[in-house]
């Protein structure tokens, strides 16, 4: 204890009776663990079962005389943390609450180092709090470790990263990897916490194996079959598309399966079995109607077909496992019928908010301008003052904070005492009115505007006009199709000021990390464009921040079909765009071309057409086909002409109905309108039809008697038409027999 109390006398209280209190408390802490078994005091202290329980081990050591309070212990081994005495896990250590050891321990270790830390440019930008949680972070590993701080590595901060994400809180890391580059000790790696992640864990993809062991399958030969199969799939499928498909087949197809027949060992599926299969996979567990009955239907049968082929390739390897497929032709027929059918929501959807999208477009702009005019505002007003936007009366609330500069962002109370943080508020209206501006006139997929960067801003020149064409470079992404799109005046506008909000202060557009949601990895660091700053690193919008965003400004323009609130998806506006660019004339394969799509089917079905088209196209056509005849047949008719019109329709009566020539047209059949096509009959002249039918075979005998080969012919080609006649006449309509 004489060694302890002189090396490390900082950490310790500086006054003299609190000094000798703590003391006493570390001693008797010492002499409680020194009753455990172990060769130091760190195998001591794991003995006694305190580093698995930071909240309760106080009372224990309390009760066995560690000072009179368990405040006592927690106070002396807080002592001993700083001493290097003992080196807890970061569980005890994320887990415990401390009153002075993050703020005493530089002072009693790597004093200078820390000094060095905190003089650097990067640590001076940063807003208070994210200071306090990058000195704390660096302090737990290298309370950890035992090492001093220019001697950590970027594996012992990636392990504690990993440890505080197990925990479920927030990530505090970025600021102090980045201090650590600068300072120097992780000067060969990478700039960025995500940028490391991307480099030591290049991706968070499941293997085939582990995928398919999530399922909880009951281990069997299929669920060997499954997981080869997965990964003989894997090569040319996303990861996306791939873990669907091992979904389909553990979950849907071969679970189910077991819960029908548990004692099934192969793919051999009775009748019975496969019937229930069908029946039980067409309803969610939730009792509900599966949206995506079809999808998991070619999925398996896929499989089953793979499997045959695979079996005549290579039959030592997969010919025991080749079976009839438990899905029929007929079970996939109505797949046709199904994408008819989302085609037409797609565009019923799209004909709803093409109308809504200029009330949208105005009222992200105004939203964006309101947020600047209110944070610009909140800038120039005093703490406890108040400021008037558009008739709103606002007080600015920015109270002194102890031992911080100022706040990192600006808050503003509304007259319902409601605290609105104006920063976020007008960075949100900002990358609202961008990121809708920038879809609507690209037409590109969300995830192809979030990979923007610095780079995609590309100009063209050519040869023959020698004037510049702006285009951006969309990089490749579900198709795997790069494509160039000539930019807009408008287009060029905004992403000009996303350029300016993503630079900020700095002379070039800072580097970012993107995260793949689909296919579980992270990109290289790159200057992206829709980017923000986050604490102290540069994140790229997510998706859920994309939703959240463009929700908010619907509900702020108060979009509604009937009663029902309208909300904007970033894929209706690549509908939108292709509705648009086709319906103002663009060829639909160029439409295809900028849209990314390797068929033309696909670009097609994002096409609505609207009814008002469908008259001005047949307007058009009209016009068109009048153009090509001779102008006379468009003069004024004659009164005469007239009368001779009037005359044809006042014709048309006969015996037996209506006839229904075409105007201007002589009788073909001189008046025999037995025989006569456009004869329409009227039911009610069926009697007379019965009449003409019983003359004609008296008129048929008597010119067989007399030998008259002709008119047998003739009558016998009159009788045929009068059989004809009698068809076209509709069924009378039944009684009801009492």
């Amino acid at each position: 204890m004489a060694a302890i109390d002189q090396r490390y006398a900082a950490a310790l209280p500086a006054a003299p009776p609190v000094r000798r209190a703590v003391v006493l408390w570390t001693r008797q802490l010492l002499l409680w663990l020194r009753q455990y078994s172990g060769d130091d005091w760190e195998q001591r202290w794991l003995a006694s079962g305190a580093d698995r329980a930071p909240r309760g081990w106080t009372a224990a050591a309390c009760a066995a005389g560690v000072g009179g309070l368990p405040s006592d212990a927690a106070t002396a081994s807080t002592v001993l943390v700083q001493a290097r005495v003992l080196r807890p896990s970061y569980s005890w250590l994320l887990n415990t609450r401390f009153k002075v050891l993050f703020s005493r321990f530089p002072e009693a270790n790597d004093a200078e180092a820390f000094a060095a830390l905190r003089r650097l440019p990067q640590y001076q930008r940063a807003g208070e709090k994210a200071r306090a949680d990058a000195e704390v972070a660096l302090i737990r590993v290298m309370i950890r470790t035992g090492k001093p701080l220019l001697q950590l590595t970027g594996d012992d901060l990636l392990a504690y990263a990993d440890v505080v994400k197990a925990s479920g809180r927030h990530r505090r890391e970025h600021l102090a990897w980045e201090l650590m580059v600068e300072l120097g000790p992780f000067a060969g790696e990478p700039p960025t916490l995500r940028a490391a992640w991307t480099a030591k864990s290049t991706s968070r993809q499941y293997t085939a194996q582990a995928l398919i062991g999530r399922y909880d399958l009951p281990p069997s030969p299929v669920v060997d079959l499954l997981t080869e199969y997965l990964a003989e799939i894997r090569a040319r499928l996303d990861y996306g598309t791939w873990t669907h498909v091992a979904r389909s087949l553990g979950v849907v197809f071969w679970r189910t399966v077991l819960e029908i027949n548990p004692s099934q060992q192969d793919l051999r599926l009775t009748a019975e079995v496969a019937v229930a299969w069908r029946e039980r996979m067409m309803i969610t567990t939730q009792g509900l109607p599966r949206s995506d009955f079809h999808a998991h239907l070619i999925t398996v049968r896929a499989f089953y077909r793979d499997i045959g082929q695979w079996a005549l390739e290579d039959p030592a390897r997969w010919a025991r496992w080749a079976a009839p497929c438990p899905i029929r032709s007929v079970d996939v027929q109505t797949l046709r019928k199904v994408k008819r059918q989302r085609t037409a929501r797609m565009q019923q959807r799209t004909r709803i908010l093409t109308p809504l999208l200029p009330r949208l477009l105005e009222a992200a702009t105004q939203r964006w301008r309101w947020s600047a005019r209110l944070l610009a505002a909140a800038l120039n007003t005093p703490h406890g003052q108040q400021t008037t936007i558009d008739g709103k009366v606002y007080t600015r609330h920015d109270p002194p904070l102890r031992g911080r500069r100022a706040r990192d962002r600006i808050w503003l109370r509304d007259v319902d005492d409601h605290l609105v943080d104006v920063t976020a508020l007008e960075a949100d209206c900002f990358w609202a009115w961008a990121l809708i501006e920038t879809l609507r006139h690209t037409g590109a997929r969300i995830e192809e505007v979030l990979e923007l960067t610095q780079l995609s801003l590309r100009h063209y020149t050519p040869s023959t006009t020698r004037t510049l064409v702006p285009l951006l470079h969309i990089t490749p992404s579900k198709a795997d199709r790069e494509r160039l799109i000539p930019m807009s005046p408008e287009l060029v506008e905004v992403l000009l000021a996303v350029q300016r909000r993503a630079r900020g202060d700095a002379e070039t557009v800072p580097l970012a990390v993107r995260y793949d949601p689909a296919e579980k990895t992270h990109g290289p660091a790159l200057p992206h464009l829709f980017a923000r700053r986050v604490g102290t690193r540069q994140e790229v919008l997510s998706n859920h921040y994309v939703r959240t965003i463009l929700a908010a400004t619907a509900e702020a323009a108060g979009l509604r079909d009937g009663d029902q609130p309208i909300t904007f998806t970033p894929h209706d506006f690549r509908r939108l765009f292709t509705t648009e660019a086709v319906g103002n004339g663009l060829p639909l394969h160029i439409a295809a071309a900028l849209l990314g799509h390797l068929d033309l089917d696909t670009t097609r079905g994002y096409t609505a057409v609207f009814q008002d088209e469908v008259i001005t196209r047949h307007q058009q056509f009209i016009t068109r086909r009048r153009a090509l005849r001779d102008a006379a047949e468009y003069r004024d008719v004659t009164a005469d002409e007239w009368v001779e019109f009037e005359k044809h329709f006042q014709l048309r009566r006969v015996a037996l109905g209506d006839c229904f020539r075409p105007y201007g047209t002589p009788c073909v059949h001189e008046h025999a309108c037995i025989r006569c096509p456009h004869l329409r009959l009227d039911p009610n002249q069926q009697p007379l039809l019965d009449k003409i039918e019983a003359n004609t075979h008296d008129r048929i005998a008597e010119a067989q008697g007399k030998q008259w080969l002709g008119e047998v012919a003739a009558l016998q080609e009159t009788l045929h038409h009068i059989t004809r006649k009698r068809q076209q006449i509709p069924p009378a309509p039944s009684r009801a027999t009492s």
